[in-house]
């Protein structure tokens, strides 16, 4: 549609911009939004041979950016075994077998997002598999991705042994009593043995994976995305859809930091990311910084807490304060954005110590710093995250009461009580940016939406909400899922809102979920999805 201007009306817009919220139409020229306003103006603005997209009984809403993805693990995951809401071991066991049955010429059985606490005392083992898949290696990845469940046959695969020492911030799990390995691989153990054979696939494979995962955003309003483990295969596979004109999301990366224990291996990855930096500067596709796993999950007993686990069990951080505070400084140093999975509040410390520590030293403002996930954190930690103007990028499914059962048991009454705390973010200042953490939870915005607006869960309404207090108003919830994601992505010059001289990245849903309560952001469908002007997906 060069040149042509486009007129879109019927319905009420949603513009996530505070000068005006609501507006009941928008003219496109090209890929950009040229007037937001009343009806009346916009047709004037438009012209009497404008195309014209009807909105009528539908919503009208900036495309949603997710602020934490991982985009090739994503479609990936959609390629194995389904294992979430399995609900038992034996249901677990059956879909394991299903998928070997169904890929007899697959070289490995892989499966994802199985559940601890479907699994007997939250302790897979390779007994569990090694009876219905005994031919070949059998690949698990945890709901979370922070562990692998895996059998005797994927264990002889990477050279597993019961002797092999646990790598630098993970774990083989052994058996207390004979110190055999028990099949569980934790944190690094996932990262450092097992990534690297699984994402060792051709570019037409990863290429299938990327799309996959692009055309599934797009169908749920997705425009945006920022990629948080993002390897330089994956980059290249973006880059390509790019190149070709079809990359339909606008990608912004950070480059994933792997601990190795030798600090000049680690330094040698930031330079690395900031040549990336240097050479990927588009505003559909761009690298902005890196990403540290700092720690693991709660449902793992993985995450640092400063107090132990209900077990009485504690770890330590993947990336201890002596390892992170010189590679952060050093990435801000090379004007990088750094972005820090911290999920237990003692490495929350670290990180927040870390960041202020890199501005401190380096006389560096303005770089949108930001810590990933952030589910157990105290009052004191919030109130300096607002102070530093630190972004709380958290995840609304994360808090789906139907998978919490096992993350509160962990950390207690008290702990529990006070997770997932948005509200006091945005009381304390801190820019709030939702995303999904897609493959490890749902990537379908609107459900990720319900969850922000009422901590109810989207599959199941008999489980009680946790914290229901803590709900955000419907309209902040939107706005958390557009406008400031984009704003922490270094975005907002284009994106997140729907204003004159943005980039026309749009949404049409077929009902005003406003108008008729969080409960229709479940019955609510995409009608249409547009990004910088060009139509992705049309129901």
């Amino acid at each position: 549609m060069a040149g042509k201007r486009v007129l879109i009306s019927g319905a009420r817009v949603y513009t996530a911009d505070p000068a005006a919220l609501w507006a009941e139409a928008v003219v496109l020229q090209d890929n950009r939004i040229l007037y937001v306003g009343d009806r009346e103006s916009a047709v004037r603005a438009a012209g009497g041979d404008a195309g014209r997209i009807d909105a009528t009984g539908g919503l009208v809403v900036p495309g949603f950016v997710d602020g934490h993805v991982h985009l090739s693990m994503t479609g990936a995951a959609m390629r194995r075994a389904q294992l979430r809401g399995a609900g038992s071991i034996d249901e677990i066991r059956r879909r394991v077998r299903q998928w070997a049955d169904e890929h007899p010429d697959a070289p490995r059985v892989l499966g994802t997002a199985w559940v601890h606490g479907d699994v007997p005392n939250g302790q897979p083992d390779k007994s569990m598999l090694d009876d219905i898949v005994p031919d070949r290696p059998v690949y698990l990845d945890a709901f979370d991705f922070h562990s692998t469940w895996v059998n005797s046959a994927a264990l002889e695969e990477l050279g597993i042994t019961d002797e092999t020492p646990d790598p630098v911030g993970g774990e083989i799990v052994r058996d207390p009593k004979t110190g055999v390995a028990t099949g569980w691989l934790q944190e690094t153990a996932t990262t450092n043995l097992v990534w690297p054979l699984l994402n060792t696939v051709s570019d037409d494979e990863l290429d299938l994976q990327v799309t996959a995962a692009l055309d599934a955003f797009a169908r749920a309003g997705i425009t945006s995305i920022v990629e948080m483990a993002l390897e330089e295969q994956a980059l290249e596979s973006v880059a390509r859809m790019q190149a070709s004109g079809r990359l339909s999301a606008r990608v912004v990366g950070h480059i994933i930091m792997w601990r190795t224990g030798d600090l000049d291996e680690e330094l040698a990855q930031v330079a690395r990311a900031a040549e990336l930096a240097a050479q990927y500067q588009g505003d559909m596709l761009r690298v902005t910084g890196i990403k540290f796993i700092g720690d693991g999950t709660i449902d793992g007993c993985t995450a640092a807490l400063s107090q132990p686990y209900t077990d009485g069990t504690n770890c330590d951080p993947i990336w201890p304060a002596e390892a992170l505070t010189p590679m952060v400084a050093a990435a801000d140093k090379a004007g990088l954005q750094v972005a820090i999975h911290a999920i237990g509040d003692a490495t929350i410390d670290n990180a927040i110590d870390a960041i202020e520590n890199a501005a401190r030293v380096n006389g560096t403002t303005g770089r949108r710093h930001r810590i990933e996930h952030l589910e157990y954190a105290r009052q004191d930690q919030i109130d300096r995250i607002g102070a530093l103007g630190i972004t709380a990028s958290m995840q609304p499914v994360h808090v789906d009461p139907a998978y919490l059962k096992n993350w509160l048991e962990k950390l207690g009454p008290e702990r529990g009580a006070n997770g997932f705390a948005w509200p006091l973010y945005i009381k304390a200042g801190a820019p709030l940016a939702f995303g999904s953490d897609t493959p490890t939870a749902p990537y379908e915005a609107l459900p990720n939406m319900y969850i922000a607006s009422t901590r109810r869960s989207p599959s199941d309404a008999s489980v009680e909400p946790h914290r229901p207090d803590w709900a955000l108003p419907m309209e902040d919830a939107i706005r958390h899922g557009t406008r400031e994601p984009a704003w922490a992505a270094h975005l907002d010059h284009i994106t997140g809102t729907l204003k004159a001289g943005m980039a026309a990245d749009i949404v049409i849903l077929d009902r005003d979920f406003f108008a008729e309560g969080p409960a229709a952001l479940l019955q609510t469908d995409v009608r249409l999805t547009m990004i910088d002007g060009r139509i992705v997906y049309s129901a």
